[in-house]
């Protein structure tokens, strides 16, 4: 019996640590919030490359208007990749670059 009230302890103790572990991971404090979506939109549209892009008359026209494009950055996680990943960055280049060239 004795051994059974102990186990029965540990097993509760156990629990409440994994309660209050998950808790404190969903309201974690010391999470960064996430930059506004516009701010990312702004930073691709002002980064080196994508003005390389929209310098060229073509390239710049499904820049603005191929929704193939816009799904390179259609939400946070997406526009946080194409600002810091290079081989992103490349897959839309070519991809501009070819739309382009079929135009």
């Amino acid at each position: 019996m004795k051994i059974e009230v102990n186990t029965m302890f540990l097993i509760a103790i156990l629990v409440l640590v994994a309660i209050a572990g998950e808790i404190l991971h969903r309201l974690n404090p010391w999470k960064k919030p996430e930059p506004a979506y516009e701010d990312l939109v702004a930073q691709i549209k002002q980064s080196a490359w994508y003005q390389e892009l929209a310098a060229d008359e073509a390239c710049r026209q499904v820049l603005e208007n191929d929704p193939h494009v816009a799904a390179y950055y259609s939400g946070t996680y997406e526009a946080q990749r194409l600002l810091t990943q290079e081989g992103f960055q490349l897959g839309l280049i070519d991809y501009v670059k070819e739309q382009a060239g079929k135009k």
